[in-house]
């Protein structure tokens, strides 16, 4: 559904509309040329309960049944008003009601509504006709307007959908390009460390054993007094500069390797920072760092739980979760949104499963009806804190 700040406008219409249509009726009561009596009682109740219902609808956007039970009272109260009321404006009440209907119910229950709705005003006419309606034209003219105030509606609805639809994707093309470029940055880091470690430091080593070579034989040419007396010679100084040397350069491609763990934190904020409903609550610990692997298969974890509860959870809020138990990574995601009674696992769950069980991980989903969704995923984690 739409969210419930979306439909401020159209409560805000659909008021002036209400006040609008009301008007020339409490005119005509108190000019004296309509008589105030018991069906005018039953119609300010009917014309009161529809302005509660107006405003409450919005209010009732996260349960299906509290939001058809508003629109139902709308619908009703509108047919009463039209029933009894004499001026012949009260059919546009429902057409607020018919612009209502994709918001709050969908768009197809929405169009069997607008049916049942038209159906409804049709037979009101047809039984309890005002004073002064010549014709029954003014059914087809509010079925018009009910339509047209449903498409517009409608519009607006897939609007606001497809640029949802579109802030997420695109959220996530800059999440994963940063998680991309963080990889490759790490992978060259990784291959610069091995060549050093490889080839730098295999010829560093033979260096190192012919300089002792050299030295103890240069040591077995002086006498001992000369040798303790010059062990700051030539050969003894490239000899002690080369073993420091081999042990800067192990250091340096330690520290490279422990650099080349990836910090999700970056991607994590980029995509949560392109969902503007809901609103994801982000919980990470800032010195968390995986390996690429481990990363990647944790972002798509993340991914794919917020797609879903984007797409069809209807939650007002998600709950992220990455920390550290053991030696474990945990992932928690948890909506309040509908939830669902029997979970029926798509491609994207599915595909979701297979690559954290290649990982070493395994994956729980809970899910109950008006109780959001639960999902954990947990890995071995290959590397911890640094």
């Amino acid at each position: 559904m739409i969210r419930a700040h979306s439909t401020r406008p159209l409560v805000a219409a659909g008021f002036f509309v209400w006040v609008a249509a009301g008007v020339p009726q409490m005119a005509a009561w108190a000019s004296g040329r309509t008589q105030f009596g018991e069906r005018s009682v039953v119609w300010c109740a009917a014309y009161g309960v529809f302005a509660v219902t107006l405003l409450l609808a919005p209010a009732t956007a996260r349960l299906a049944v509290l939001r058809a039970a508003a629109l139902g009272a709308q619908s009703a109260a509108a047919l009463v008003v039209l029933a009894l009321g004499n001026t012949g404006f009260e059919g546009a009440l429902l057409c607020v009601v018919a612009g209502e209907a994709p918001l709050l119910v969908g768009e197809k229950r929405g169009l069997l509504w607008l049916i049942a709705q038209i159906t409804g005003m049709g037979v009101v006419d047809l039984l309890t006709p005002y004073h002064g309606r010549s014709t029954h034209l003014s059914v087809v003219a509010y079925a018009g307007f009910q339509l047209f105030a449903f498409g517009a509606s409608r519009l607006a609805v897939r609007e606001e959908r497809a640029r949802a639809e579109l802030g997420r994707v695109h959220a996530e093309l800059l999440a994963t390009r940063e998680l991309f470029a963080d990889s490759t940055r790490t992978a060259e880091r990784l291959r610069i460390a091995r060549e050093l470690h490889d080839a730098l430091g295999h010829h560093l080593t033979a260096l190192s054993l012919q300089l002792e070579l050299a030295r103890n034989v240069a040591d077995g040419h002086e006498t001992s007094s000369v040798r303790r007396s010059s062990g700051d010679g030539p050969v003894d100084r490239a000899y002690a500069l080369t073993k420091e040397l081999l042990v800067e350069l192990r250091s340096v491609v330690s520290t490279m390797r422990e650099d080349a763990q990836l910090d999700l934190s970056g991607a994590l904020h980029t995509l949560i920072a392109g969902i503007p409903h809901p609103r994801v609550h982000l919980r990470f610990e800032d010195d968390l760092q995986v390996e690429a692997a481990l990363a990647h298969t944790v972002f798509r974890c993340v991914q794919e739980a917020l797609t879903n509860a984007v797409r069809h959870a209807r939650a007002e809020n998600v709950y992220l979760v990455i920390e550290t138990k053991m030696d474990t990574v945990a992932v928690t995601v948890r909506d309040d949104g509908r939830g669902v009674a029997a979970l029926q696992a798509g491609h994207g769950l599915s595909g979701l499963r297979e690559r954290i069980e290649a990982m070493g991980g395994k994956i729980e989903i809970e899910a109950r009806a008006g109780a959001g969704l639960t999902l954990r995923a947990l890995f071995p984690a290959r590397t911890g804190h640094p």
